[in-house]
């Protein structure tokens, strides 16, 4: 694989391509899900110093902090990925100045699409692995009253930093690459983006961790196919974030 071949692919990188560049490709598929379970588990051994006789349940309502924390790893850790390339942070981004109102339009589509994919996924993954459209309990993990605000702030705001520019962003393009299969890249992307749920929270149920799986399916793949379509990625950030804000002000009103 060598220059030219990525710039076919839309990338263009100003380093020659290093020896460990695929692995740190397909560790990125996975880098999120062992920040979430790493994260998760100092939660789980901090209440445990505490004394608290429920350590993991206890954890699981710190999920937005277990998340925030994984996402400013995530930043470092692919920051330094993208300096190995000699590209900054923001070239995932392809900012595209006079592009404001397409952005506006493309984020109030895609938060339309979102909501309507997600929604669906949700509840038919749950009648498929529960037999019921009522959504596992556990999902409602209310959020303590000390740490409100910082989770409406951070949450998203990490969140949308990170998350889609990492499997979207970083990886997707790359995979396309290396493969030079655009459905298998986008495959692979997605169901490393769905599959990090299974961590966030901590909960060692199978069928809610399958549940949580299955559900981000659709939607991730779906966000691939439209990344590969537009080569735009702020939309899909914006999105994401409005759709992550939405979700913990929701769990900070049913408190």
């Amino acid at each position: 694989m060598n220059n030219i071949d990525l710039q076919k692919n839309g990338l263009h990188l100003t380093r020659s391509i290093d020896p460990n560049w695929n692995y740190r490709i397909f560790f990125s598929l996975i880098m999120r899900t062992l920040l979430f379970i790493v994260f998760g588990a100092v939660f789980v051994g901090l209440f445990s110093v505490l004394g608290s006789e429920t350590p993991l349940k206890a954890a699981e309502k710190c999920w937005p902090f277990q998340a925030i924390l994984a996402n400013i790893a995530t930043y470092f850790i692919l920051r330094s990925f993208l300096r190995k390339e000699g590209t900054p942070y923001k070239s995932m981004f392809n900012y595209q100045k006079g592009s404001q109102r397409k952005y506006a339009v493309e984020t109030l589509w895609l938060v339309l699409v979102g909501f309507i994919l997600g929604g669906v996924s949700l509840y038919a993954a749950a009648y498929l692995l529960f037999g019921t459209f009522i959504l596992p309990a556990t999902m409602f993990q209310e959020i303590p009253v000390w740490a409100l605000v910082p989770a409406v702030i951070l949450f998203p705001l990490t969140n949308g930093l990170v998350e889609t520019p990492t499997y979207i962003g970083y990886a997707l393009p790359r995979l396309h690459a290396i493969t030079g299969k655009q459905w298998l890249a986008i495959l692979l992307a997605g169901l490393a983006l769905a599959f990090q749920h299974v961590a966030l929270p901590l909960v060692f149920d199978i069928p809610y961790m399958l549940w949580r799986f299955l559900s981000f399916i659709p939607l991730a793949l779906a966000l691939g196919f439209i990344y590969m379509k537009t080569k735009r990625l702020i939309p899909i950030m914006l999105a994401h974030y409005l759709m992550d804000l939405q979700l913990v002000i929701q769990l900070a009103l049913m408190m």
